[in-house]
């Protein structure tokens, strides 16, 4: 069987991002056949250091997280600010597609790294900025990251509590991982136009605009009567779209049933069939106004504690009911669905115990094309050598680069 081609082959990215957003995009780039060099500062990105504070190996034979968002990427450190690091970057740039970076707008002007410069150095270059907050308005040059850009500002962290408990936290990146996706799309778009016009455009995001994107239902429908999303745990919308607590202690999520049309089945599956016929009950607006919506969800509190989670979710899925089990971030490596459908792989690391982690892949598949298996991350300039002798220079040319501090 002939090997399947990588839908992106002979497309060229410089990144020089650091952390999760920027680098991610590059990475499924990479993934589906795009040449990604990545440019790191001789200290390399902070994101080689994030197992400290999130309790996981930050070896450098053995980093699972800087492995997710920087897998099969060449990595190249350097010293930009310096005559000679400067020149490579700008040789690298001058015959690529892609540049993607989320270094700030003042130092990328004061380093001549901006969209105008680059774009009078290569017309076809696509140059993508991704941002905390936009290129405009009075936070415009405010740090923004995941947490208080995505979340904390476009207000899910405040809608989606228990009204007077303590803010969840979300996973860390969680919101540079969604983000990633839209800006993956724009580069993607971009690259389109470049093959009909040959000219490379401006892309920039930010996790401001995608925290927005994401809760845009809450951002519309908070406009007019109904400025709480997360009503009082005992007076919920409708009782079969409802989470419940089970016997065992886990919950469950029953979700996306319509109340008139289903009441019936889902009545008698719920062992509730009194509400059928009772008129308090006729429609999710009746059982708010009369306030039987309080007995109802009780009644549904006790019913659900008399089976375990797993025993209610079986007992859906056979009456063909949506419905699925909380899970825990720990449970998903083990999920057998993921594993068969290739969501999670394993990969073995280098280290003295030759580790293996279940990483998650990047969700897209193709029919007809291919994708990069995972490669466990590279040291701080790893392929420095390589690039710089890819690029024409000499054994002696790079020490000495190396012995000034330009390159590592």
């Amino acid at each position: 069987m002939a090997q399947k081609k990588l839908p992106l082959e002979g497309v060229k990215v410089v990144e020089m991002g650091t952390v999760v957003a920027a680098p991610t995009t590059a990475r499924v780039l990479c993934a589906y056949g795009a040449e990604v060099i990545k440019v790191e500062t001789l200290d390399g990105d902070v994101m080689r250091l994030a197992g400290t504070h999130e309790f996981t190996p930050y070896e450098d034979d053995l980093n699972p997280l800087f492995t997710i968002h920087n897998s099969n990427k060449k990595f190249l450190s350097l010293n930009f600010k310096t005559p000679e690091g400067k020149k490579i970057l700008m040789d690298l740039l001058k015959d690529a597609d892609v540049f993607i970076t989320n270094v700030r707008e003042k130092s990328l002007l004061r380093n001549g790294l901006d969209y105008e410069t680059l774009k009078a150095w290569n017309p076809g270059l696509i140059y993508a900025h991704f941002l905390g907050y936009g290129d405009k308005g009075p936070v415009a040059s405010n740090p923004g990251f995941d947490i208080s850009a995505f979340w904390l500002r476009s207000g899910p962290i405040a809608d989606w509590q228990t009204q007077g408990s303590f803010p969840f936290l979300p996973t860390y990146a969680f919101g540079d991982m969604a983000t990633s996706s839209s800006f993956l799309a724009g580069i993607l778009m971009a690259l389109y136009a470049k093959k009909e016009t040959g000219l490379g455009t401006k892309v920039n995001t930010s996790l401001f605009a995608s925290g927005i994107w994401c809760n845009a239902i809450g951002v519309v429908q908070t406009q007019f009567d109904r400025k709480d999303l997360n009503p009082d745990p005992l007076r919920p919308t409708d009782p079969f779209n409802q989470t419940y607590c089970c016997k065992d202690g886990r919950w469950i999520g029953v979700y996306c049933n319509e109340y008139v049309e289903d009441k019936e089945k889902l009545a008698k599956l719920y062992g509730i069939e009194e509400i059928i016929d009772d008129p308090r009950c006729a429609t999710i607006e009746t059982m708010q106004e009369t306030g039987v919506i309080v007995d109802v969800i009780k009644r549904c509190n006790e019913i659900f504690r008399t089976r375990t989670a797993m025993e209610w979710r079986d007992y859906f899925s056979a009456n063909n009911v949506a419905c699925e089990v909380m899970m825990k971030s720990h449970e998903v490596s083990s999920d057998p669905q993921a594993i068969e459908n290739g969501y999670m792989v394993p990969v073995e690391y280098p280290d003295a115990d030759h580790t293996t982690v279940m990483m998650p892949n990047p969700p897209i598949w193709f029919s007809d094309y291919d994708r990069k298996e995972y490669q466990p991350t590279g040291t701080i300039g790893a392929d420095t050598e390589e690039i710089l002798t890819s690029m024409g220079y000499s054994p002696e040319e790079i020490q000495a680069m190396k012995d000034s501090g330009a390159v590592r």
